[in-house]
């Protein structure tokens, strides 16, 4: 059984509210974690008001180290093993706003307050759940990344975002794999998940896929589609980096997968 729940997420829910940035609640049969912790509390918030314990969740998962993933590591109660990779610590700043959107405290600070695992490596966290590790960027069309940040304030220094990953669940259906914002391609991250499970069915894929225009990433949309198609997905979940004009553009081109729009609040189970 698979059951996840969006606790932040950019667009507004029916009783929660939204925030640029992701923070999944996810169950599986009886093991309970978080990927993401989102830009502020506004997860732990939005958890009371869906009565989830975040008490109960040991596991946190970080799927790269930008801050609107990573700033609610701050109100993590002590005591929690969090996954991540190692560059997670890069000191980085957007683009698009000119400001620091680095990992919000020191990896010295975060080890005293919870068991940090730091892995480049693919790792079974829980019985069919992985950690996806390093992504290797193999597919033509996405070679060049989708980068949205720099390490340095003149901003001239392309940060590669090598610490970009996400977790791939193995159901009865498929594999369902889950990204923060797919930096490294999300076909690229699918097929990590395709090796480190040897199965080639991919039933679903989840979240950002840092789509934000269809003027300048058409190319990439199209063949990323026609992917999707080749390996079987018969659910998208789109949110977070994928912009209201792409979703709209996918759901007019594909026929083969059930499109599904994330919000603060949504609950989902397969």
């Amino acid at each position: 059984m698979l059951d996840f729940t969006v606790l932040s997420e950019n667009r507004d829910g029916k009783i929660c509210k939204g925030e640029e940035g992701l923070s999944i609640y996810i169950k599986v049969n009886e093991n309970e974690f978080l990927l993401d912790t989102g830009i502020s509390d506004l997860y732990t918030i939005n958890a009371k008001k869906l009565n989830i314990d975040l008490e109960k969740i040991s596991t946190v998962i970080l799927s790269h180290g930008h801050s609107d993933h990573t700033n609610g590591v701050v109100y993590l109660n002590p005591g929690k093993t969090i996954i991540m990779h190692p560059k997670g610590f890069k000191g980085r700043y957007s683009i698009r706003k000119k400001e620091f959107v680095g990992f919000p405290i020191p990896y010295e600070v975060l080890k005293k307050l919870h068991n940090v695992i730091l892995t480049r490596d693919s790792m079974e966290v829980f019985e069919n759940v992985w950690f996806l590790g390093e992504i290797p960027m193999n597919i033509d069309f996405e070679a060049d990344g989708n980068y949205s940040t720099t390490l340095d304030t003149a901003f001239t220094q392309t940060d590669y975002t090598e610490d970009d990953s996400g977790i791939v669940i193995k159901t009865e259906y498929g594999l369902f794999v889950m990204t923060g914002c797919g930096h490294r391609g999300i076909c690229n991250t699918i097929e990590k998940a395709r090796q480190i499970t040897n199965e080639p069915k991919v039933y679903a894929v989840l979240s950002g896929f840092h789509f934000r225009s269809i003027g300048n990433q058409k190319g990439k949309i199209d063949k990323s589609i026609d992917y999707f198609k080749k390996v079987g997905v018969e659910h998208l979940f789109l949110g977070h980096c994928v912009s209201d004009q792409v979703i709209e553009y996918m759901e007019s081109e594909i026929n083969f997968a059930e499109i599904h729009r994330l919000y603060a609040g949504v609950h989902f189970s397969i």
